[in-house]
């Protein structure tokens, strides 16, 4: 298989059903909650929404490109495109590794109360930035080249 013959669109949506296919497989526990607490206010979402608002961003993603390279019939900037992609999955990827690595990692029994979830926390907040102040705005800029260029695809 080529990897030149990939569509990016198509990487989004793979992404997206994999996204909800560990949802599923990890939605063992149905009292499994997502809480950010910001000064006096807690935020509480289950974790299975959390994975479809995430699964609907990646598919959302993947549309845009779609629209504009099959309905506009427009080309993007091959170089905000593989930026754009390599962030999100990469940030994919890197959550996934960190979380699995340190989902093996033991409690100590002299010290239950140390939880090692400090470095996810570090690595979610870090992705959460630099997808939302750097992939974000490449996307935006990447889209609306796409959709006033005067070239289109062959």
């Amino acid at each position: 298989m080529n990897l030149k013959k990939i569509k990016v669109y198509l990487l989004f949506w793979i992404v997206a059903v994999l996204i909800i296919m560990i949802g599923i497989v990890q939605n063992n526990n149905p009292k499994v909650f997502f809480d950010i607490n910001i000064h006096d206010t807690y935020y509480v979402m289950s974790n299975f929404d959390s994975t479809i608002f995430i699964s609907v961003c990646f598919f959302l993603m993947g549309a845009g490109y779609w629209i504009v390279q099959k309905l506009f019939k427009k080309k993007l900037v091959r170089f905000l495109t593989l930026v754009h992609s390599i962030i999100l999955m990469g940030s994919f990827l890197l959550y996934w590794i960190i979380f699995f690595f340190n989902r093996r990692t033991q409690i100590d029994p002299n010290f239950p109360l140390f939880d090692d979830s400090q470095s996810v926390n570090i690595v979610l907040v870090s992705e959460l930035l630099l997808i939302v102040f750097v992939a974000t705005p490449i996307y935006i800029i990447n889209l609306l080249i796409g959709i006033f260029r005067k070239s289109k695809t062959e």
